[in-house]
């Protein structure tokens, strides 16, 4: 989780306290870490960075960074379908 949070610019507070709202799904290995998908960096450095730019709560932030979630998942999947429809 350490790790993660550094990666995307937050200290592990932060990072924790947006964890608590739900927006990053994780997964947990073996040895009860926590792990999470590269796909998430770049939605989570974002929204932190505007975050940080418009002075917003965790909360704003928090609901900020399922958006971006969501319409970067919804990106690649425009991009899988169009893939698959050329290559037909």
């Amino acid at each position: 989780m350490g790790e993660f949070a550094g990666i995307c610019g937050l200290s592990e507070a932060e990072f924790a306290e947006l964890l608590e709202y739900g927006v990053l799904p994780a997964d947990t290995l073996a040895d009860e870490q926590i792990c999470f998908s590269r796909e998430y960096i770049e939605p989570v450095q974002t929204a932190y960075r505007k975050a940080k730019d418009f002075d917003l709560d965790v909360c704003a932030a928090a609901i900020f960074m399922e958006y971006l979630i969501e319409i970067h998942q919804l990106r690649n999947e425009l991009a899988a379908l169009k893939a698959r429809i050329t290559g037909q």
